[in-house]
Protein backbone atom coordinates (compact mmCIF):
# COMPACT_ATOMS: atom_id res chain seq x y z
CA UNK A 1 0.00 0.00 0.00
CA UNK A 2 2.96 2.30 0.98
CA UNK A 3 3.87 2.16 -3.28
CA UNK A 4 0.37 2.79 -3.71
CA UNK A 5 0.08 5.90 -1.95
CA UNK A 6 3.30 7.38 -2.73
CA UNK A 7 2.42 6.68 -6.76
CA UNK A 8 -1.01 8.40 -6.34
CA UNK A 9 0.42 11.10 -8.47
CA UNK A 10 2.33 9.26 -11.12
CA UNK A 11 0.82 10.10 -14.30
CA UNK A 12 -1.52 12.21 -15.59
CA UNK A 13 -4.42 13.13 -18.17
CA UNK A 14 -3.18 16.36 -20.12
CA UNK A 15 -5.51 19.29 -19.64
CA UNK A 16 -4.84 22.65 -21.69
CA UNK A 17 -2.54 24.62 -19.96
CA UNK A 18 -3.55 28.06 -20.23
CA UNK A 19 -1.19 31.37 -20.57
CA UNK A 20 -1.22 33.10 -16.88
CA UNK A 21 -2.59 29.98 -15.25
CA UNK A 22 -0.15 29.16 -12.26
CA UNK A 23 2.72 26.81 -12.65
CA UNK A 24 3.83 24.42 -10.06
CA UNK A 25 6.23 22.08 -12.47
CA UNK A 26 9.17 20.96 -10.61
CA UNK A 27 9.95 18.36 -7.97
CA UNK A 28 7.65 17.90 -4.91
CA UNK A 29 8.20 15.93 -1.67
CA UNK A 30 4.85 13.89 -0.67
CA UNK A 31 4.61 13.41 3.11
CA UNK A 32 1.41 11.41 4.03
CA UNK A 33 -0.36 9.65 6.87
CA UNK A 34 -3.13 7.06 7.46
CA UNK A 35 -5.78 8.51 9.53
CA UNK A 36 -7.85 5.09 9.07
CA UNK A 37 -7.51 1.62 8.12
CA UNK A 38 -4.80 -1.21 7.99
CA UNK A 39 -2.64 0.92 5.59
CA UNK A 40 1.04 2.19 6.24
CA UNK A 41 0.83 5.10 8.87
CA UNK A 42 3.37 7.23 6.77
CA UNK A 43 4.87 7.42 3.49
CA UNK A 44 7.07 9.61 1.71
CA UNK A 45 7.79 10.19 -1.99
CA UNK A 46 8.89 12.56 -4.75
CA UNK A 47 6.54 13.33 -7.93
CA UNK A 48 7.83 15.45 -11.14
CA UNK A 49 4.88 17.88 -12.49
CA UNK A 50 5.26 19.24 -15.91
CA UNK A 51 3.00 21.37 -17.17
CA UNK A 52 0.83 21.05 -14.39
CA UNK A 53 0.51 17.52 -15.31
CA UNK A 54 2.16 14.86 -12.84
CA UNK A 55 4.64 12.85 -15.02
CA UNK A 56 6.50 10.93 -12.66
CA UNK A 57 7.43 9.41 -9.56
CA UNK A 58 10.35 7.78 -7.71
CA UNK A 59 9.59 3.64 -7.66
CA UNK A 60 6.36 3.18 -9.68
CA UNK A 61 4.93 0.48 -10.77
CA UNK A 62 1.30 1.54 -10.59
CA UNK A 63 -0.83 2.96 -13.69
CA UNK A 64 -1.83 6.60 -12.15
CA UNK A 65 -4.27 9.79 -14.03
CA UNK A 66 -4.57 12.45 -12.62
CA UNK A 67 -4.51 16.80 -12.87
CA UNK A 68 -4.00 19.72 -11.37
CA UNK A 69 -6.65 22.43 -13.01
CA UNK A 70 -5.86 26.56 -13.21
CA UNK A 71 -7.53 26.97 -9.89
CA UNK A 72 -5.01 24.44 -8.14
CA UNK A 73 -7.55 21.99 -7.71
CA UNK A 74 -5.62 18.80 -7.87
CA UNK A 75 -7.66 14.88 -8.45
CA UNK A 76 -5.08 11.63 -9.16
CA UNK A 77 -6.54 7.77 -8.93
CA UNK A 78 -4.05 4.99 -8.96
CA UNK A 79 -4.97 1.68 -10.00
CA UNK A 80 -2.02 -1.25 -9.47
CA UNK A 81 -2.13 -5.42 -8.51
CA UNK A 82 -2.68 -4.21 -5.01
CA UNK A 83 -5.98 -2.22 -5.67
CA UNK A 84 -7.13 1.52 -6.34
CA UNK A 85 -6.66 4.77 -4.15
CA UNK A 86 -7.98 8.37 -4.92
CA UNK A 87 -6.55 11.42 -3.74
CA UNK A 88 -7.93 15.15 -4.20
CA UNK A 89 -6.74 18.37 -2.94
CA UNK A 90 -5.32 22.13 -3.36
CA UNK A 91 -2.12 23.15 -4.66
CA UNK A 92 -1.20 26.71 -3.69
CA UNK A 93 2.32 28.53 -4.46
CA UNK A 94 4.94 26.13 -3.28
CA UNK A 95 2.31 23.96 -1.11
CA UNK A 96 -0.20 21.39 -1.61
CA UNK A 97 -2.56 19.44 0.32
CA UNK A 98 -5.53 16.84 0.80
CA UNK A 99 -7.05 13.46 1.41
CA UNK A 100 -6.89 10.32 -0.27
CA UNK A 101 -8.77 7.06 0.18
CA UNK A 102 -8.57 3.65 -1.05
CA UNK A 103 -11.87 1.67 -1.42
CA UNK A 104 -10.03 -1.72 -2.37
CA UNK A 105 -7.81 -1.79 0.86
CA UNK A 106 -10.12 0.13 3.13
CA UNK A 107 -7.93 2.68 4.28
CA UNK A 108 -7.87 6.75 3.91
CA UNK A 109 -5.40 9.81 5.77
CA UNK A 110 -3.91 13.25 4.50
CA UNK A 111 -1.40 14.19 2.33
CA UNK A 112 1.06 17.33 2.16
CA UNK A 113 3.45 18.40 -0.69
CA UNK A 114 6.28 21.39 -0.46
CA UNK A 115 7.96 21.72 -3.79
CA UNK A 116 11.76 20.91 -3.56
CA UNK A 117 12.98 22.43 -6.87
Amino acid sequence: MRLMIACLFLSAATPAFAAGAPNFDGVWTIEGTTDVGPCEKSFKGEIRIEHNDIVGAEGATARAVGSIDNGGTVWARLTSEAGQARANGRFHGASASGAWSSNTAYCGGRWTARKAR
